[in-house]
């Protein structure tokens, strides 16, 4: 677990079998943007407490996943500690594997996300939280598990008028005067200290990615 629950009474009522209301929400944070922040504040305002999943945690240096998992999760913690919710919040790390991208696959990926999700809040009803391909993502559970996951689909693109990590990194290659103006709009404060050194990484995988892959690949 990259950070655990520590709120003393979500702790104690965890240990106490009391019930509460958790929420999910996995991103890759290629970066984090202001979006990302929207759903956490967002599942915190509905919910006791919340496991944050980063994402593809066993990828970097491609083109869909430049940022290293220790990148990632320092620039969320830089961006959440001061934040009175922060100890309501657990984060931890979910690799991918083929079931995330495979439509065949989808039922395996769906209980490897359930199950992981339950080790970690050791509750077994939980509100999933998400903002991309609803279509997509209704798909990953199954009737055996589907019945304890509540779906909560935000339009990060219709709030944020099309903010996207990808956008966010097309400004990071460019860093025009417009792009910086950008960056400046749709990142947190802790993020956009740090453009210039991500601009600098970003170009050098957007250079020479590594090959992608999935472990358990099913293709």
């Amino acid at each position: 677990m990259y950070k655990e629950l520590t709120n003393p009474l979500l702790v104690k009522r965890i240990k106490e079998g009391q019930k509460i209301k958790c929420g999910l929400f996995i991103a890759r944070l290629q970066p984090l943007h202001l979006a990302h922040l929207y759903i956490i504040e967002k599942a915190l305002s509905e919910c006791d407490a919340l496991l944050i999943f980063l994402g593809s945690s066993n990828k970097s240096e491609t083109e869909r996943n430049p940022f290293s998992a220790e990148l990632r999760l320092e620039m969320l913690n830089d961006a959440l500690k001061s934040r009175d919710y922060y100890d309501r919040i657990a984060i931890d790390s979910l690799p991918d594997w083929a079931g995330e991208s495979h439509s065949s696959t989808f039922g395996q990926w769906g209980h490897y996300l359930y199950y992981n999700a339950v080790s970690r809040m050791c509750v077994k009803n939980f509100t999933m939280y998400y903002c991309d391909a609803p279509e997509k993502v209704s798909g990953w559970f199954d009737e055996e598990v589907k019945g304890s996951v509540e779906m909560r689909f935000l339009d990060r693109e219709g709030i944020f008028d099309g903010l996207s990590s990808t956008k966010v990194r097309e400004a990071l290659e460019k860093m025009g005067k417009e792009d910086i103006i950008y960056l400046r709009r749709y990142l947190p404060d802790s993020v956009f200290e740090r453009i210039y050194s991500l601009s600098e990484i970003w170009r050098a995988v957007k250079s020479s990615p590594k090959a992608d892959f999935n472990i358990n690949r099913a293709d």
